[in-house]
């Protein structure tokens, strides 16, 4: 049981590294457009709706890799708070049949989320503000950039991407995006919330919230 807990800190370690690793790429990706875009005129403005794209794909990424490491914390979880727990004191276990999901778990490895909630839980928790903030980015480019527009229609003009997207299709399609992914992060529940082992109900707790969107 002491190896098998060894073991699975050592795993929960490597993917939450993993989790910062694949951050600090889209931190920096997000800091390196911003300093690229408005350091000249000339650049063009859409250079930051690709940030948004390539922050997505980060997102997407640390949604699988949320995945691997919340199994782990699954896993320690039911060794620390039913064996341990109860090698060290009278507490009785959490999870009545605990031996049989960890030996089930062991024989046939499951996630005990799906990706499209670890997707949700790292928008909530790091990907929400730095999409605000190449939004921002990109609103200012718009307006400082050859010069402070006039009227709003001068800015409004600004918006379309050459002759591939008018106006109005990047102003629609931007909108929905940060709508979108704002009233996904105040539909998730915190990872505190996921994290609640005394739950008695854990599992059922998971499928109701997995439940609110697809897999």
């Amino acid at each position: 049981m002491v190896h098998l807990y060894r073991g699975e800190i050592q795993r929960m370690t490597v993917w939450r590294q993993r989790l910062d690793t694949s951050t600090h790429w889209a931190i920096i990706l997000t800091t390196g457009l911003t300093t690229f875009v408005l350091g000249a005129p000339r650049i063009p403005h859409y250079i930051m709706l690709l940030g948004l794209a390539f922050n997505s794909i980060f997102m997407f990424i640390e949604g699988r890799r949320y995945r691997h490491l919340h199994h782990s914390k699954w896993r320690l979880s039911l060794l620390e708070h039913n064996y341990f727990a109860g090698q060290l004191g009278a507490s009785r276990p959490i999870e009545r049949a605990w031996r049989d999901q960890l030996a089930s778990d062991l024989q046939r490895p499951h996630f005990t989320i799906s990706h499209w909630l670890g997707i949700r839980l790292r928008l909530r928790r790091n990907y929400l503000m730095l999409f605000y903030f190449v939004t921002a980015v990109w609103l200012t480019k718009l307006f400082i950039h050859p010069a402070s527009p006039a009227h709003a229609a001068a800015f409004y003009r600004r918006l379309a991407v050459g002759d591939l997207f008018p106006s109005w299709f990047v102003v629609v399609t931007a909108t929905v995006f940060v709508v979108g992914v704002t009233v996904l992060a105040v539909m998730t529940p915190t990872e505190e919330a996921l994290d609640d082992w005394s739950k008695l109900e854990h599992a059922r707790f998971l499928e109701q919230v997995d439940s609110r969107g697809p897999e």
